[in-house]
């Protein structure tokens, strides 16, 4: 999948020979979050998506239209499933419908409720990547198990599903800048924030190799 959207990756046209700047913040000053980050900014808020395949063009703009209905019974082939506990304010109220729907090639991901599943599908094809089964309370709801379509990194670490879930609804659903997990086994600082870009887009402001569900905004002073 990476290889995928890398292929898609297109510097904007004024600066073709950009180099971009990434930096590691430590926990501490100047790092808004307790997590140590890399910022990749330079690179997921300026590049621009594109296909020159006319049916994926036409394939995202018609599911612009869709409100996610045709996912129900859906299935995901080879999927595996992980047991979860996340837990979201709500106001008690169904899930149903459109959560979060891409507005450009740069939002890699559309989000969909339907029947007490949460459904995560790729804003391009249409792909499920994820199915996150919930249970909604009066002042919550809470993701006990998400089924997944297992990739090369997911394949290292397990904790990315969790992670991955957890940041999608944190930024998506809720419209938060929030950083997300990287598998271990990307060093270079580019390649970081092509990956990172690759799966969330403009989504993604800050990289870090920690589990970020604990994660929270330090107080700068």
């Amino acid at each position: 999948m990476f290889q995928f959207f890398k292929k898609k990756i297109k510097a904007p046209s004024t600066s073709q020979d950009q180099e971009y700047k990434f930096t590691w913040y430590e926990i501490g000053e100047g790092n808004p979050f307790n997590k140590r980050i890399l910022d990749i900014r330079s690179l997921t808020q300026h590049v621009l998506s594109f296909t020159k395949d006319k049916s994926v063009a036409e394939l995202f703009n018609k599911q612009r239209q869709s409100i996610g209905e045709e996912l129900i019974d859906a299935i995901i082939p080879a999927s595996e499933i992980i047991e979860v506990n996340l837990i979201y304010p709500h106001n008690g109220s169904k899930i149903e419908g459109t959560a979060y729907k891409a507005r450009c090639m740069e939002d890699k991901w559309d989000i969909y409720g339907w029947d007490n599943i949460i459904y995560f599908t790729r804003s391009w094809t249409g792909e499920i990547i994820y199915k996150a089964y919930i249970k909604i309370n009066d002042d919550n709801f809470s993701i006990y198990k998400v089924e997944y379509r297992p990739d090369e990194y997911i394949g290292h670490d397990k904790s990315l599903v969790t992670n991955n879930v957890h940041f999608l609804i944190k930024t998506l659903a809720f419209g938060e800048i929030y950083p997300h997990k990287i598998p271990a086994n990307l060093v270079i600082d580019k390649e970081i924030a092509l990956y990172s870009f690759s799966q969330f887009g403009r989504n993604s402001w800050y990289a870090t190799y920690d589990n970020i569900i604990d994660t929270i905004k330090q107080v700068q002073t």
